[in-house]
């Protein structure tokens, strides 16, 4: 595909408007069922005004069945001595991760959003730059549509 026509494309041209989304009371069962069923490793979360406030993938999940390692003691003693160790919150954050009930609980937030009217150039490079598999296309803060590596495969195609 020329690199000239990329230009042309843009985030509305090829996003995917079928979306499954979960919301912020979803169980974290339910999700779990809900991707199995599908074949989607991950949904954005939306609350009752179709607004993202977050994404839940396979790899939040894992963060249910993995428990965190807890931080030693020198770490806590340095934490309650002096100041906020990145260890004892990155800890504190991975527990309440591990004691998620529902997506709010479980979810990464904020969501990787793109606008409808971004290049496929630009999508492409904020996948690659945040390193992430999917990013939603929302418009002032509303859902609408999701863009997956596949589409740019499927751009290679194209003539």
């Amino acid at each position: 595909m020329d690199a000239n026509a990329n230009e042309k494309i843009l985030a509305k041209d090829v996003m995917k408007t079928e979306i499954i989304s979960v919301s912020p009371e979803t169980t974290v069962k339910e999700v779990a069922r809900l991707m199995i069923e599908n074949k989607i490793s991950a949904f954005p979360v939306v609350n009752k005004y179709n607004e993202i406030v977050g994404v839940i993938s396979e790899n939040d999940l894992i963060s249910k069945i993995v428990k965190p390692h807890e931080p030693g003691l020198m770490t806590y003693l340095f934490h309650a001595a002096l100041a906020s160790s990145n260890e004892v919150l990155e800890y504190r954050k991975a527990m309440a991760r591990w004691n998620a009930q529902t997506a709010e609980d479980a979810m990464t937030s904020p969501a990787i959003c793109v606008s409808p009217d971004d290049t496929i150039e630009k999508v492409g490079q904020v996948m690659l730059d945040d390193k992430v598999k999917r990013v939603f296309v929302a418009e002032e803060g509303h859902l609408l549509g999701v863009i997956s590596r596949s589409a740019f495969v499927e751009l290679l195609l194209r003539d």
